[in-house]
């Protein structure tokens, strides 16, 4: 991972008597003030980690616990104690999470949806049975919205629902970055929470959105879109852009603006996603025919992937794979 400084806390060599106190603590320190509890029978059995990723003055949190029973609460004490400074991006990896507020209807957010919300609003979660709970965080700074947004920090949580629109957009682009995450450099980063920003600007003003900052975002994250979902279809030997902007709600013109404005156009990316597979799988599976590589990544015809391999790899498929054999 491309980071500067990742820093991580663990329950694993803590005293089974400890763990919920050391994991209360490093929660409270890292992320913003909140108060766990949990019945005295159920806290020896608590495992946790926190996991923290810097970006520019803000940060992603990671969050791992097995528990039976925990209530979380941020309460108007905790509030006045560590203000939060900022809206909240939240995405449960792999358990529902629930939103409960003292005076208002909660909800669910469900493994993969997005939430967001201000940091400084009083609320509480509710786990009352087993499970393994993951969950991510990402901090977007109060500064981004002020003139934007009255008291960005008191948002109303929600979950982010919308099938279509900036929404949709601002949903889609956040799990894009989660995903990749672990292999952007500190730059890269940088860009993509400036992007997320003005998405949720876009999502949270919709009056906002003729402004340049909120067209670009709304431009970048669409062309994330298109990438995603070629790499979810380049097997597919019948993928075009036709059936690309159809699939998300836009012209085959502006698919292709889209990739006007980055380093590839669409079928120069669209190749280097299927020649990716087949390096892949030239490396890794020996003993598998080129002919057959080659039409399981997507690819046409021979003489098609053959041409398309040495412009991108800049050898032949046998030369790589003579290549790797020595390397191992």
């Amino acid at each position: 991972m491309h980071h500067e400084t990742v820093s991580h806390w663990s329950t694993d060599d803590i005293d089974p008597r400890d763990r919920f106190a050391y994991w209360r603590e490093a929660l409270s320190a890292n992320l913003i003030g909140i108060t766990p509890e949990a019945p005295c029978d159920h806290r020896r059995r608590f495992e946790g980690s926190i996991t923290r990723i810097p970006i520019a003055d803000t940060g992603v949190m990671q969050l791992r616990m097995t528990i039976s029973q925990l209530r979380t609460e941020r309460t108007t004490k905790d509030i006045r104690d560590a203000p939060g400074d900022g809206i909240f991006l939240f995405r449960p990896v792999d358990s529902p999470a629930n939103f409960l507020f003292p005076e208002r209807d909660g909800f669910v957010a469900r493994p993969g949806t997005t939430a967001i919300g201000g940091l400084d609003v009083e609320r509480f979660s509710v786990a009352d049975e087993p499970m393994v709970y993951r969950v991510e965080v990402l901090r977007l700074p109060a500064s981004a919205f002020r003139g934007v947004l009255d008291n960005p920090e008191r948002l109303d949580p929600r979950p982010v629902a919308g099938a279509t629109g900036a929404d949709a957009l601002l949903h889609a682009f956040f799990q894009s970055f989660m995903r990749e995450l672990p292999r952007l450099d500190a730059q890269d980063r940088g860009s993509a929470l400036a992007t997320l920003t003005n998405l949720a600007i876009s999502a949270l003003r919709p009056d906002r959105r003729g402004e340049e900052p909120q067209r670009a975002a709304i431009r970048a994250a669409r062309l994330r879109s298109a990438q995603d979902y070629i790499a979810r279809h380049a097997a597919d030997p019948a993928l075009s852009p036709e059936t690309v902007a159809a699939a998300l709600g836009m012209s085959t013109r502006q698919l292709h603006s889209l990739f006007e404005t980055s380093a590839k156009s669409f079928s120069r990316h669209l190749a280097a996603e299927r020649v990716d597979r087949a390096v892949r799988a030239l490396t890794f599976d020996p003993s598998r025919s080129i002919t057959d590589i080659a039409f399981a990544c997507g690819f046409e015809s021979l003489p098609t992937f053959y041409r398309a391999f040495r412009t991108i790899v800049g050898m032949t498929p046998t030369e790589l794979r003579i290549s790797a054999t020595i390397a191992d």
